[in-house]
């Protein structure tokens, strides 16, 4: 989780979750983490989220950062259904702090996907970022997986 410093003097960052594997279909597991209406039953790290998923369109996140609350508004990047979802920010210049949130689901066998999401970042903040808010964002990719999980797992095919 070091951040690293590229040949253009910007830094880099990566957070990532856990992979987790689920005993539930792909698609189901799909239809739970795009029913951002449902995020605050199963989600503890992104409780909220409102976009209407258009390729550049806006992301209103409500994100749990240790005693913090923060909202944040990013960009959807790519929307694959049933594999992927992604959103990116920039934060003042893109030189300062962009990052890429992918969220990415895989089917490991009949009945059973595997999750994972991560965040890369760069800019020149991004040492500051990884130092305050790096820890914060890997446990809540980590809780994120594991509701998922824990969601899919439980609730019955509709």
């Amino acid at each position: 989780m070091k951040p690293r410093r590229t040949r253009f003097g910007l830094f880099k960052g990566h957070v990532r979750s856990e992979p987790v594997d689920i005993d539930a279909p792909i698609e189901r597991v799909w239809d739970i983490l795009t029913d951002f209406e449902r995020y605050g039953e199963w989600n503890p790290f992104t409780p909220s989220v409102t976009t209407n998923f258009e390729i550049g369109s806006p992301v209103e996140l409500y994100v749990r950062m240790g005693h913090w609350r923060l909202k944040q508004v990013e960009r959807i990047e790519v929307v694959e259904p049933p594999h992927v979802i992604a959103w990116s920010t920039t934060m003042g210049h893109r030189f300062l702090i962009s990052a890429l949130r992918e969220q990415r689901l895989e089917a490991v066998g009949e009945g059973r996907c595997r999750y994972r999401t991560w965040d890369d970042f760069s800019g020149l903040l991004i040492p500051l970022v990884m130092l305050l808010f790096g820890g914060f964002v890997r446990r809540g990719f980590n809780d994120v997986a594991r509701g998922l999980k824990t969601r899919a797992e439980t609730v019955s095919a509709d």
